[in-house]
Formats: C-alpha cells, structure tokens, sequence
C-alpha cells in the first residue's frame, strides 16, 4: 500500500501523460512504447520516493519526465532506433536553455501562489489582462490606483 501523498503525486503524474507522451514522440517513442516507458518511469519515481536517502531537488513532473527520456534512450539504443547522428551543441544548448526557463518558470508560478488573493488578481488583470490601475482599483476596491 502506498501512502496518501505518493499517491496524490501519481494521480497528478497521470493527468500530465499527454505532455510526456508528446515529448517522448520528439524523440521518436510512440504509442505503446511510451506507455510502458512512462509506467516502469513511475514505478522507478514510487521506489525512491520510499527510500530514506532519496532528496528529489526538482518537482516530481520533472523527475519522470527525464526519467522517460533516458529509459527512451536506452531501449532505443537497445533496438538501434535511436537516429545514428549525434546531438548538436545547438540542440544540447536548447535543451538546456528550455530546462532552465522552466525552473525559472516554476519558482515564479510558486512565489505567485505564496501571495494573497488580491495580489493575484491584481497581477492577473494587469498583466494577464491588461487593464489599467484605474479600472483595477475600482475592481479590486482600492482607494485609487496608487495603492
């Protein structure tokens, strides 16, 4: 039996299939080969998760979603499906560059969520929406758009 919060974890693993089934077909994995890749992936997240020495320093959607990628890589190398050119320092640099916008990405999205519900929304309207602080004020029931 597996405790509430790992289990919590999975269910939201699975609701991000789709975008690691995508991801996976940019490296040429497909269908079922995929699932079975993202399957051994969780069993491989679930029994760290359960060891004591285990630290996981990046959100568990990234921790399977790379996982994926070099279980993809490794059978691939296994059936000699893996295309026989390298990767360019151009595609390596990319890469590297997308993982590094994503944690950026990801500390913003959880500095938002520490903020209180007015902040937000006021966030939300001005820059999501593009209101003016006038029209924000009056929403929001500030004194005037200054604060």
């Amino acid at each position: 039996m597996i405790d509430k919060d790992l289990e919590t974890e999975l269910k939201a693993l699975y609701k991000k299939w789709p975008e690691i089934k995508r991801f996976l077909g940019t490296f040429g994995c497909y269908s079922v080969d995929a699932e079975d890749i993202f399957q051994e992936a969780l069993v491989i997240y679930s029994r760290k998760k359960g060891s004591e020495n285990f630290q996981l320093t990046v959100e568990p959607f990234h921790y399977v979603k790379s996982t994926c990628k070099l279980l993809w890589y490794n059978e691939a190398r296994k059936q000699n499906k893996l295309p026989k050119t390298e990767l360019t320092s151009d595609e390596i640099e990319l890469e590297s560059t997308w993982f590094q916008k994503e944690m950026k990405l990801k500390t913003i999205e959880t500095a938002i969520n520490r903020l209180g519900k007015q902040c937000q929304e006021i966030l939300q309207l001005f820059y999501g929406l593009n209101w003016n602080m006038v029209d924000i004020a009056k929403k929001v029931g500030l004194r005037n758009e200054k604060w």
